[in-house]
Parts: C-alpha cells; sequence; structure tokens
C-alpha cells in the first residue's frame, strides 16, 4: 500500500474543516474535532433514509446523522499516528465519489468501499486467495457474463447470481438452477460437491456446468474479469453495482488484502449436463439425519449420457 508523506489535518486547529477538493460537486472536507482528532467529514444535499453506520473499521469511529436538510457522515481516526493508512482511506472514499453525480449514488458507492476497508482493516495479515477458490470464483463469473447475462441481462444476472452461499447452488433463476464447476484440464474432469442441497432441487431442474481452465500466462486474470463485468453494468443502476461489489466481498474477492498473485487461466471446455434423478448424486432424503456434512466427488467423464450442449442450457434461462 502506498505510504502518503503529507498529512492533511497537519496545521488545521482544533474544530476546523477545509474542502478537500474545491472543484468537486461533493461536500467533502479534512475536519478536526474538538480534541483535535483527525477525521473525513462528508455532507449530503438531502436526508439519509437510514442512520446506521456503513461499516465497524479498526481503529476509527464512524457518525452517521442528520442535520436540519442534509445528511452527515463523519470518519473519526482514535490515534494520530495511524494517520497515513487513514488518509489513503479518505482518499480512497475521494476517487470514489468523484465517479458520481448523483448524492444517492455516491454515498451508496462509498459506504461499498467502507466495507471492504472494514475487511481490509480487521485483519492482521493479508490474505492469499487459493487457486483452487480463484478457479471458482473464475468460473462463476465466466458462466454469469458469458451464458447467464446473454440471456437475460447483466443486471438480472448478477440478481440470480447466489454464488457466494457456498453451500447452496450458483445460480437461482425463474426456470431453472445452475450449479458451476471448474477443474484443472490436465488434472481430469472430476469435480467436488461440498453439500447435499448443491445438485438437489425440489421444484426447478437443475444443470451442472463444467469449465475445464488451463493456468497460463496467455489467459485472463480473475481481476481482469471482474473489470470486464464492472465495465458492462457501468450503465446500470447503482443498485446493481453495489449488490455486485457485495457478493464479491461476500466471496472474499477483496484485492486490498489478497497478497498471492492473480491467475491466469485459459477456458479449454465448457461442458453442460442435465442433473435428473438418474444424475450420481446424493439425495437428502437418502441420508440419515444424523448425518450433518456430506462431501464428495464426481467424474464427468463417466457421466456422457448426462450430458447436453450449453445452448440447450440457454434456452432453459
Amino acid at each position: 500500500m502506498m505510504i502518503n508523506t503529507e498529512n492533511p489535518w497537519m496545521n488545521m486547529p482544533e474544530s476546523s474543516k477545509r474542502r478537500i477538493n474545491p472543484e468537486s460537486k461533493h461536500n467533502l472536507f479534512w475536519l478536526t474535532d474538538i480534541e483535535g482528532k483527525y477525521a473525513f467529514y462528508l455532507e449530503t444535499k438531502s436526508l439519509f433514509k437510514k442512520l446506521d453506520a456503513p461499516a465497524r473499521l479498526k481503529g476509527i469511529s464512524i457518525l452517521k446523522r442528520n442535520s436540519k436538510n442534509n445528511g452527515e457522515l463523519f470518519l473519526v481516526l482514535n490515534k494520530k499516528e495511524d494517520w497515513q493508512i487513514f488518509k489513503s482511506l479518505c482518499e480512497d472514499l475521494v476517487m470514489t465519489s468523484s465517479r458520481y453525480e448523483d448524492d444517492l449514488a455516491m454515498v451508496s458507492a462509498l459506504e461499498i468501499r467502507l466495507r471492504r476497508w472494514q475487511q481490509l482493516l480487521k485483519q492482521e495479515r493479508t490474505q492469499e486467495m487459493s487457486l483452487e477458490r480463484q478457479m471458482g470464483l473464475f468460473s462463476e463469473l465466466s458462466c454469469l457474463k458469458d451464458i447467464v447475462a446473454n440471456k437475460i441481462g447483466i443486471a438480472q444476472a448478477i440478481n440470480s447470481w447466489v454464488g457466494p452461499n457456498f453451500d447452496k447452488q450458483d445460480f437461482l433463476l425463474d426456470n431453472v438452477i445452475i450449479e458451476v464447476k471448474s477443474h484443472s484440464t490436465s488434472k481430469g474432469a472430476k469435480i467436488n460437491i461440498s453439500s447435499l442441497e448443491q445438485l438437489y432441487s425440489v421444484k426447478e431442474p437443475i444443470f451442472l456446468i463444467s469449465y475445464s481452465l488451463t493456468n497460463s500466462e496467455n489467459g485472463l486474470t480473475l481481476d481482469a474479469l471482474v473489470n470486464d463485468i464492472k465495465d458492462l453494468i457501468k450503465d446500470e443502476s447503482y443498485e446493481i453495482s453495489d449488490l455486485f461489489e457485495n457478493k464479491l466481498i461476500e466471496y472474499g474477492f477483496i484485492p486490498e488484502i489478497i497478497t498471492s498473485n492473480f491467475h491466469s487461466f485459459i477456458i479449454d471446455k465448457i461442458n453442460a449436463f442435465q442433473v435428473t434423478d438418474e444424475f450420481p448424486k446424493i439425495i437428502p432424503q437418502n441420508v440419515k439425519n444424523q448425518i450433518s456434512n456430506v462431501k464428495y466427488s464426481i467424474d464427468l467423464y463417466k457421466c456422457d449420457e448426462f450430458e447436453l450442449k450449453v445452448s440447450e442450457v440457454i434456452k432453459n434461462i
């Protein structure tokens, strides 16, 4: 993380504020409180509908309130010696605010950023995102972008994506359920099922889509794929953008705290299967209630009779 060398609160007297960017359409200020603590202050042009604090930040106090005809958001740093990381947070919020014309959209986006920083600041150390986890998210987002969104649009595709709930299926649509799996091309088409519910539904038909991936420098990285999807939703409502960001956070995709490199993947093949009653799976009703957790593997090379074209899955979406 970049270290800031200039302290914007230096030489500011107690209980004072200074506009961060005089040319900005939004009211954002450097501020010091009555004790001289460093703070960031946001004033909106309308009242907040909700006054819940958007996040819990380690070492930072947050106050969100309405005052007369304006909403006010204060971030106050508890210890002055932590001003550099606090300045990085504030500058991130300022940069995010510059992308939005509307006050409500801007505040919503800033609250998303604060939740990301909540994850960042509560970490005692940075984290790694395993190759397997990257492959899983890469496959789900590829399915979202190239298969589901092509049929129902990017906004509905994001709404239908429930992948961060790892025990359930990945896409819940009006007429169909889609479970996405990935595997390394070089290791064979064996996939792991992590719960009884992943391949089971009482109401809707389930389709399994499997991505065969090769880890290659010539491929596409996970963060690049995320940015491609963000480009697709830039003209959608800010609620869709916020929803996508939130789901990435739930999945654990927070680039600021990931120290491992993002792998590049080539999609070698996409296979689709219809999960009928005869499909090789463990059915919840057949498992004694004393068994609380089930994980198993399926060899897709032995599932030819259930295979169908991806286009047939798309027709059912």
